[in-house]
């Protein structure tokens, strides 16, 4: 006869295999539990076969089978249900002097409701005289932290740079809850590689560009210090592969859109970068100039001379990099396309604008952007955009700054009053492409108001902890998830300041940007580089308007 060991709360359990569920009542909001195992947790000397799990209620067999980990792996383990029993049968000798755990994860959902786990469960039993007793303790910061595994691999008796979880399974695995707290436990003294991996395939493999992953530093556990805590992950999809060109397309006789797979680093973009020559390559198409469509920089327009009608053509584009510095795959680097019969005779016009009629929110020192639909002349003319206060119609002075062929910005050069109406006047007569297509004789005008900042409110304060050079500080509107984070740098005494944020609740996250990329990298599984350090301020920040808040001390941890 079997022993059950029955741990947690003691439940009163009646039931048959042919009993029903009592229909209606309250919606089932709990969870399911492991009520009892076989053998009993910390057993030692086991020479067994087997390992019974009784939950609390009956769950769903698939996803139960899919969240059940043991660690060492134990190859080919055969199921066996009965009601709310399941059997693992082992088909393998198992280790000797050996701890194993094994692990239920909260992919487990019950069959009535669909209520998943809370958190993992594990136990723990030896082949030998003694369970290791090792504890790692962590958390998985993620929208959707539950599910999340964490591979654990012990470095001693392996050359840790050859480590590679695409093609190694783990020595030890649990995963994350809805909270994304993790434990890992009954560890061997040793030390430790991590790895939180959304595996997507359930294959206990990382897979490149289909699982997110996040790395963190190695951890030591000792007969002498036991239990690491505070271990903290953040994840996300690697780029492993080099941009190509998706598509291209010409609008007009003058004009072709290059859409890459992915975002490019725009610093390694000129009009350098892209070459066309026709399929012969005997005679080249001239470049005259490029500007990004969107702010993803994924796609480009490229201005050409003018096209040979249905003719045939090459472009190439040469040396660009994606964010992860991958250079453009040499395989894909060229792709055809044929001249356009249309003839460029559209004039430009606006197709995003920080500022709209009667619809934005200005700040008196904000810097007014407009993109255009198509490159304009460089030395834009002061009398191009022009200011005026409606209250009184004085002229208020401009600074244009151009930013790029087809983008420039306007500064005024003194703050603007707040609640005060303002009229923008964009004279298009300025306005020409290249080949001289402008609105004439047209004007738009934009009216808009101008914000007091001090109905806004403000966080400031200092941070200590990464070196001040890298130290970014992000604030998060929690109130409003539509609302993007907002990031700035630390001074080099570590002072921080956010201004003019709308009412909520706000959190401030610290990251160690040591690439200057204003992004928290999650790390390299292989070859292995460690995420970028990051720290949670412990409270959230309530922000209303005219109450600042200074004097927040925020210490990494």
């Amino acid at each position: 006869m079997k022993q059950i060991t029955i741990v947690g709360i003691t439940m009163f359990l009646v039931g048959c295999a042919g009993q029903r569920l009592p229909e209606g009542g309250p919606v089932d909001s709990a969870p399911p539990q492991i009520i009892s195992v076989f053998p009993e947790p910390n057993s030692t000397k086991y020479t067994g076969k087997s390992i019974i799990l009784e939950f609390n209620e009956y769950v769903d067999r698939r996803s139960a089978e899919k969240a059940v980990f043991i660690s060492p792996s134990i190859e080919n383990a055969e199921y066996d249900w009965s009601g709310t029993e399941l059997t693992i049968l082992f088909n393998q000798e198992l280790r000797k002097n050996t701890t194993y755990v094994v692990s239920v994860g909260t992919d487990v959902i019950d069959v009535r409701a669909g209520n998943r786990m809370a958190k993992a469960f594990s136990i723990s039993f030896s082949t030998g005289e003694k369970i290791d007793n090792g504890a790692i303790i962590g958390k998985v910061f993620d929208e959707r932290p539950d599910g999340i595994l964490i591979f654990s691999y012990r470095l001693n008796d392996i050359n840790a740079d050859t480590l590679n979880p695409a093609i190694s399974k783990p020595d030890y695995l649990t995963q994350s809850g809805a909270t994304g707290d993790f434990e890992l436990t009954n560890l061997a003294v040793g030390k430790y590689r991590l790895f939180a991996i959304r595996d997507e395939y359930r294959n206990l493999l990382y897979d490149p560009e289909t699982d997110a992953a996040g790395t963190t530093d190695d951890v030591l556990i000792t007969s002498m210090d036991t239990l690491k805590s505070g271990i903290k992950f953040i994840i996300s999809k690697e780029d492993t592969t080099p941009p190509r060109i998706a598509s291209v397309q010409s609008f007009d006789n003058h004009h072709i859109s290059v859409l890459f797979s992915e975002p490019l680093d725009s610093a390694t973009v000129s009009t350098k970068s892209f070459q066309i020559f026709d399929t012969t390559g005997q005679k080249s198409l001239a470049v005259i100039n490029y500007f990004p469509q969107g702010d993803q920089f994924n796609s480009f327009a490229v201005i050409t001379d003018k096209q040979t009608v249905d003719s045939l053509y090459l472009l190439k584009v040469n040396g660009v990099k994606d964010r992860s510095g991958f250079v453009i795959n040499p395989i894909a680097q060229v792709k055809q396309f044929t001249g356009s019969r249309i003839n460029d005779t559209i004039p430009p016009s606006i197709v995003f604008s920080t500022v709209k009629d009667s619809t934005s929110t200005i700040f008196p020192a904000d810097e007014l952007i407009f993109e255009f639909s198509d490159m304009i002349q460089q030395r834009v003319k002061d009398s191009t955009v022009s200011l005026f206060r409606k209250k009184d119609s004085s002229q208020i002075p401009l600074h244009i700054n151009i930013l790029n062929p087809a983008a420039f910005s306007v500064r005024p050069n003194s703050k603007l009053l707040v609640n005060e109406r303002y009229l923008l006047k964009i004279h298009w007569n300025d306005l020409k492409d290249p080949f001289f297509n402008f609105r004439k004789d047209s004007v738009t005008n934009i009216t808009f108001m101008v914000n007091d900042p001090e109905n806004y409110g403000s966080i400031e304060g200092s941070f200590a902890g990464f070196s001040s050079e890298s130290s970014v500080i992000e604030a998060q509107n929690i109130s409003d998830k539509k609302q993007a984070a907002l990031k700035t740098k630390a001074s080099e005494s570590g002072k921080f300041s956010f201004t003019q944020l709308p009412e909520g609740r706000y959190t401030l996250k610290a990251f160690n940007d040591l690439n200057k990329n204003q992004i928290n990298d999650a790390g390299r599984v292989f070859p292995f580089v460690r995420a970028e350090q990051f720290s949670h301020y412990q409270d959230t920040i309530r922000v209303r308007a005219r109450w600042p808040v200074d004097g927040v001390l925020f210490k990494a941890k």
